[in-house]
Protein backbone atom coordinates (compact mmCIF):
# COMPACT_ATOMS: atom_id res chain seq x y z
CA UNK A 1 0.00 0.00 0.00
CA UNK A 2 1.43 3.05 -0.67
CA UNK A 3 1.89 6.17 1.14
CA UNK A 4 -1.13 8.27 -0.16
CA UNK A 5 -3.58 5.41 0.34
CA UNK A 6 -2.47 4.56 3.96
CA UNK A 7 -3.04 8.40 4.58
CA UNK A 8 -6.66 8.06 3.28
CA UNK A 9 -7.29 5.10 5.18
CA UNK A 10 -6.41 6.53 8.21
CA UNK A 11 -8.10 10.30 7.82
CA UNK A 12 -11.57 7.90 6.70
CA UNK A 13 -11.19 6.36 9.48
CA UNK A 14 -10.36 9.36 11.80
CA UNK A 15 -13.69 11.13 10.31
CA UNK A 16 -15.73 7.96 10.49
CA UNK A 17 -14.92 7.43 14.37
CA UNK A 18 -15.80 11.45 14.71
CA UNK A 19 -19.04 11.33 12.49
CA UNK A 20 -19.74 7.84 15.22
CA UNK A 21 -18.73 9.71 18.05
CA UNK A 22 -20.50 13.22 18.01
CA UNK A 23 -24.07 11.53 16.54
CA UNK A 24 -23.60 9.67 20.28
CA UNK A 25 -22.13 11.91 22.09
CA UNK A 26 -23.77 13.35 25.09
CA UNK A 27 -27.15 11.42 23.79
CA UNK A 28 -28.88 9.38 26.58
CA UNK A 29 -31.48 7.49 24.96
CA UNK A 30 -34.51 7.04 27.21
CA UNK A 31 -36.99 4.17 26.79
CA UNK A 32 -39.76 4.68 29.19
CA UNK A 33 -38.09 6.99 31.31
CA UNK A 34 -34.78 4.54 31.70
CA UNK A 35 -31.79 5.18 30.47
CA UNK A 36 -29.76 2.97 27.69
CA UNK A 37 -26.14 2.76 26.58
CA UNK A 38 -25.55 2.73 22.94
CA UNK A 39 -25.20 -1.25 23.58
CA UNK A 40 -28.29 -1.93 24.75
CA UNK A 41 -30.17 0.17 22.72
CA UNK A 42 -28.46 -1.74 19.83
CA UNK A 43 -29.31 -4.99 20.99
CA UNK A 44 -33.49 -3.58 21.11
CA UNK A 45 -33.06 -2.28 17.83
CA UNK A 46 -31.52 -5.87 16.94
CA UNK A 47 -34.44 -7.78 18.13
CA UNK A 48 -37.00 -5.32 17.22
CA UNK A 49 -36.05 -6.58 13.54
CA UNK A 50 -36.01 -10.00 14.52
CA UNK A 51 -39.53 -9.57 15.39
CA UNK A 52 -39.27 -9.51 18.60
CA UNK A 53 -36.55 -12.36 19.81
CA UNK A 54 -33.48 -13.02 18.99
CA UNK A 55 -30.72 -15.63 20.26
CA UNK A 56 -27.83 -14.58 22.29
CA UNK A 57 -25.48 -16.26 19.77
CA UNK A 58 -27.17 -14.04 16.94
CA UNK A 59 -27.07 -10.71 19.12
CA UNK A 60 -23.42 -11.83 19.46
CA UNK A 61 -22.68 -12.17 15.71
CA UNK A 62 -24.47 -8.50 15.06
CA UNK A 63 -22.33 -6.78 17.90
CA UNK A 64 -19.11 -8.83 16.77
CA UNK A 65 -18.94 -9.63 20.95
CA UNK A 66 -18.80 -12.62 22.85
CA UNK A 67 -22.13 -14.28 23.92
CA UNK A 68 -20.65 -13.19 27.24
CA UNK A 69 -20.51 -9.66 26.27
CA UNK A 70 -23.94 -10.32 25.33
CA UNK A 71 -25.45 -11.42 28.64
CA UNK A 72 -23.67 -8.28 30.48
CA UNK A 73 -25.51 -6.18 27.73
CA UNK A 74 -28.75 -7.72 27.97
CA UNK A 75 -28.34 -8.14 32.13
CA UNK A 76 -29.17 -4.33 32.30
CA UNK A 77 -31.85 -4.40 29.74
CA UNK A 78 -33.54 -7.55 31.77
CA UNK A 79 -33.39 -5.39 34.99
CA UNK A 80 -35.57 -2.90 33.30
CA UNK A 81 -37.76 -5.05 32.39
CA UNK A 82 -37.03 -3.93 28.64
CA UNK A 83 -36.44 -7.76 27.70
CA UNK A 84 -36.46 -11.33 29.27
CA UNK A 85 -33.99 -14.34 28.98
CA UNK A 86 -35.96 -17.00 27.74
CA UNK A 87 -34.61 -21.24 26.67
CA UNK A 88 -34.73 -22.23 23.40
CA UNK A 89 -37.65 -24.29 22.23
CA UNK A 90 -35.23 -27.00 20.45
CA UNK A 91 -32.46 -26.89 22.61
CA UNK A 92 -32.73 -25.73 25.82
CA UNK A 93 -29.36 -24.56 26.79
CA UNK A 94 -29.90 -21.44 23.73
CA UNK A 95 -31.46 -18.78 25.44
CA UNK A 96 -33.53 -16.12 23.54
CA UNK A 97 -33.60 -12.93 24.49
CA UNK A 98 -37.58 -11.12 23.67
CA UNK A 99 -38.81 -8.28 24.15
CA UNK A 100 -41.38 -6.96 26.53
CA UNK A 101 -45.01 -6.81 25.28
CA UNK A 102 -44.72 -3.23 26.13
CA UNK A 103 -41.48 -2.51 24.55
CA UNK A 104 -42.86 -3.89 21.63
CA UNK A 105 -45.81 -1.99 21.30
CA UNK A 106 -44.24 1.07 21.86
CA UNK A 107 -40.77 0.66 19.71
CA UNK A 108 -41.55 2.85 16.45
CA UNK A 109 -42.24 5.56 18.97
CA UNK A 110 -38.98 4.96 20.67
CA UNK A 111 -37.53 4.09 17.21
CA UNK A 112 -38.85 8.13 15.43
CA UNK A 113 -37.47 9.25 18.84
CA UNK A 114 -33.67 7.70 18.53
CA UNK A 115 -33.70 8.98 14.38
CA UNK A 116 -34.52 12.42 14.98
CA UNK A 117 -32.05 12.82 17.68
CA UNK A 118 -29.23 11.90 15.11
CA UNK A 119 -31.08 13.91 12.12
CA UNK A 120 -30.00 17.06 12.94
CA UNK A 121 -26.07 15.59 12.27
CA UNK A 122 -26.64 14.20 8.83
CA UNK A 123 -29.41 17.69 7.80
CA UNK A 124 -26.28 19.02 6.00
CA UNK A 125 -26.67 16.36 3.52
CA UNK A 126 -28.88 16.00 0.37
CA UNK A 127 -31.36 12.70 0.20
CA UNK A 128 -28.77 11.89 -2.77
CA UNK A 129 -25.70 12.42 -0.43
CA UNK A 130 -26.92 10.29 2.13
CA UNK A 131 -28.24 7.14 -0.31
CA UNK A 132 -24.84 7.70 -1.84
CA UNK A 133 -23.01 7.37 1.22
CA UNK A 134 -25.63 4.41 2.31
CA UNK A 135 -24.46 2.58 -1.31
CA UNK A 136 -20.66 2.97 -0.17
CA UNK A 137 -20.60 2.08 3.23
CA UNK A 138 -22.80 -1.43 1.76
CA UNK A 139 -20.13 -1.64 -0.54
CA UNK A 140 -17.31 -2.07 1.75
CA UNK A 141 -18.67 -3.59 4.22
CA UNK A 142 -20.26 -6.30 1.58
CA UNK A 143 -16.08 -6.36 0.71
CA UNK A 144 -15.09 -6.95 4.75
CA UNK A 145 -17.56 -10.11 4.90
Amino acid sequence: MNDGRQKLLQELIQKLTEVFQSTHKDHCFSFDGLALRRQEMMILFFINEKKGQASVKEIANFLNVTSGAVTQFTDGLVEKKLVERTPGLIDRRQVNIKLMPHVKSDFSHFKERYLESISQSFSILSDVELRQLIKLLEKVGRAIR
